[in-house]
């Protein structure tokens, strides 16, 4: 740990976390702000995705063209997205290039120009992305199985409601850049050929006197759950499901995590399997674990033909049940093969492993090595996941349908 991983807490609450990469010559950042949808608020849905636009639209002695003119001379491949929880910037490029770009940065959460004309674009293109949403149907039923199913805010949509955006000022993104964008429980996490000394001395001079209030967790209620139909003229039915499991932080999470691999770990998982493969029921079909702070949940998804929609819905809740019945030493075996293949995998990626720590750290508040979720993969036996399986059958379902009709579920049966 002293050797490859390292943090450090500014007095204003900024953390600064760093994961040193042996033989890979690029870095990566990841830059988490308290500034999630859940955080919106209430008639605002949406103003996060605004002002992750808008704040790059101009910073410091930059206006737009030129900040994107300088990232771009510095060869950064840029991100910027709003979770639940957090509005996210993240860039990746040659090591000594992520060093230069903090300044730019700081200048973009510090002190974006925040302009009226960027505004109106950074609104219009939040208005066309919700508007698009009408034509994927299979986006559509995810984000309505997830306003469904989590606790009230922690289910918006994070592109918003056409009427919130719509009544949405600039003068309600200056107020919310105030408030959010703050030193307060943000994370900045490094990866690559990176030395932490350098990095804290770059970040320190950059972000060490940034200030600002410290956001609250807002209060939440259930969400709504049960069973809901929205009508779609299509040949298609696409169907979402949810249920209740553990936390992240539970000590059976790989057990839970490797029961979920056998369920839906690819063309070998049971889903696709029996699904997909046996019965022909769908095009596509999965299903997985999904956590937000302090709440866990399986998700999953099947799109299929009209015809065929009721048989894929009573299929794929006989497999949720099936599994409860136990797995077997084989199906653990390819599972933690399958498992531990994808972490080695975002192991090789500074990018990955940048988004990987800062969720760490706001999960867990700590970092996790490869060599640990290697080594608790390992240890996990058929005979932990069976008893777990057993303990924790699944239910009570939330499900959404987009499509022609609704189907009959086990609620309305």
């Amino acid at each position: 740990m002293a050797d490859h991983y390292f943090q450090h807490t500014f007095e204003n609450g900024l953390t600064l976390l760093l994961e040193k990469m042996p033989g890979v010559h690029s870095a990566a950042m990841t830059f988490l702000l308290p500034a999630g949808v859940a955080s919106d608020p209430a008639g605002q849905t949406g103003c996060s995705t605004v002002l992750s636009d808008l704040v790059l639209r101009g910073a410091g002695g930059r206006d737009s063209r030129q900040l994107t003119d300088y990232l771009d001379y510095l060869g950064l491949q840029r991100s910027s997205t709003v979770g639940v929880h957090h509005t996210r910037f993240g860039c990746a490029a040659l090591a000594r290039r992520v060093i230069e770009a903090l300044p730019a940065y700081a200048d973009i959460v510090r002190r974006p120009h925040l302009p009226q004309e960027g505004f109106i674009a950074a609104r219009d293109l939040a208005v066309q992305a919700l508007a698009s949403v009408e034509d994927e149907p299979r986006q559509k039923v995810m984000i309505k199985l997830r306003e469904q199913h989590f606790p009230y805010p922690l289910g918006r949509n994070t592109m918003g409601t056409a009427q919130e955006l719509a009544a949405l000022s600039l003068a309600d993104c200056q107020a919310e850049h105030a408030r959010r964008y703050s030193s307060r429980q943000a994370i900045l996490a490094m990866a690559g050929d990176l030395d932490f000394e350098p990095c804290l001395q770059a970040v320190g001079q950059c972000f060490g006197d940034w200030q600002g209030p410290a956001d609250q967790l807002a209060a939440t209620r259930p969400g709504p759950g049960s069973i809901c139909h929205q009508e779609h003229a299509s040949e298609q039915m696409h169907i979402g499901l949810a249920y209740p499991c553990i936390q992240e932080t539970d000590p059976d999470y790989y057990v839970m995590r490797l029961a979920m691999e056998v369920l839906s770990g690819g063309m070998s998982g049971r889903l696709f399997t029996e699904v997909r493969e046996k019965r022909a029921l769908v095009y596509n079909v999965w299903a997985g674990y999904t956590s937000l702070l302090g709440i866990g949940a399986i998700l999953g998804y099947a799109g299929t033909s009209n015809d065929r929609a009721q048989a894929t819905l009573d299929t794929f809740i006989a497999e949720l049940y099936r599994l409860g019945r136990g797995v077997t030493a084989e199906e653990l075996a390819r599972a933690k093969t399958g498992l531990k293949a994808a972490t080695i995998m975002q192991g090789e990626s500074s990018s990955a492993r940048s988004g990987a720590i800062a969720h760490d750290y706001f999960m867990r508040g700590r970092i996790r090595t490869l060599d640990e979720i290697k080594s608790a993969i390992d240890s996990v036996t058929v005979e932990q996941v069976n008893a777990w399986l057993t303990a924790n059958p699944p239910g009570p379902f939330t499900i959404v349908t987009v499509g022609p009709q609704a189907l009959s579920t086990p609620e309305n049966r």
